[in-house]
This record gives C-alpha cells, structure tokens and sequence, in this order.
C-alpha cells in the first residue's frame, strides 16, 4: 500500500538529490550536460504518488534557483525546468504505475516529451528575447544528448535495484 510516509521520506531524498546533484556536477566541472537534476526527478515518477512525484518535479528546478542561482531566472531556464520536471515526474506515475507500461517504454517516452517540450519552450523563450530561435532549440537538444544516453543507461538499473530494496521496507499495492 502506498503510504503518505513514504512519498515525503523519498520526496523528500529526491528533491534533496535534484539540488545536490547539479551542485556536484557543476563543481567537477561536468556542467549541465549531463542533466543531473532530471535523475532523481525522473525516478521519483516510478516510486511516488502522482502528487509527490508532481511536487518534486516542479520544486526541484524552483528550490535550486533559488537556493544557488542555477538554474537561472532569466532567462528563464528555471520556468523550462520546471515545466520539464512537471512531465518528467508525471509521465512515469502515469505510464508506469498507473498503466502498467515497462519500464523501457515509459523511460523513452517520457525522455521524448522532454525534448519536445524542451524545444517548444526554447523556441517560444527565443522569440521572446529576440534570439536566434533554431540556432537556440539545436544547441538546447544537442547539449543534452550526453544526458539523456546517461539517463538511459543508469535510470532502468537503479529503478529495478531500488524497486528491490524499497519493497522489503514499504508495502506495496
């Protein structure tokens, strides 16, 4: 059964993690490529209720702002982000706890309506700010492909590992 506990105990862990994580990655000088903040937010969807899930999505982006200036206000990177989040938490609660799609399927999926939400609010922001809006929405997809073949390589192994391990704590429906 799913418990009010358990979505704030891992809520809590993966909202911690989306700040923590970019923080690490910034410093190792591995920057935004990589996408660290989207892993935890993107896993949070296959273990937490829709709510908590949606609320670790949208304040992940928005807690890191405004805790350490990334990502930043303006332009708003942050708003993307979090419009971001809001599907890549929600995608995998809908897809694979409530319709029971695998895991592969519901990952590719959700990383694939990122993408095209990336890219729809990159041009929209570009237009806006007068930037070269094609030049903008390439360098925004191409900039992450390194973070998105690492969250397909990693993403499937610690949902199957952690799905072991949460359910000798927790009781699942």
């Amino acid at each position: 059964m799913k418990t009010p506990g358990k979505d704030l105990l891992l809520g809590g862990l993966f909202l911690a993690l989306a700040i923590a994580l970019p923080v690490l990655f910034h410093a190792l000088g591995l920057g935004k490529a990589f996408l660290p903040m989207f892993f935890p937010i993107i896993i949070s969807g296959f273990f937490l209720s829709l709510p908590a899930a949606l609320a670790v999505g949208l304040l992940s982006p928005l807690t890191s702002a405004l805790l350490t200036g990334m990502p930043p206000f303006y332009p708003p990177i942050a708003f993307i982000m979090m419009l971001e989040g809001f599907f890549l938490a929600g995608l995998p609660v809908l897809l694979y706890q409530r319709f029971k799609i695998s895991l592969w399927p519901t990952l590719i999926t959700t990383i694939l309506v990122d993408r095209l939400l990336l890219l729809g609010s990159v041009l929209v922001v570009a237009k806006w700010l007068d930037l070269p809006e094609k030049i903008w929405g390439a360098a925004s997809l191409i900039e992450g492909i390194p973070g998105v073949l690492l969250i397909l390589l990693l993403v499937p192994p610690l949902v199957k590992k952690m799905n072991t391990r949460l359910e000798k704590i927790f009781i699942y429906e």
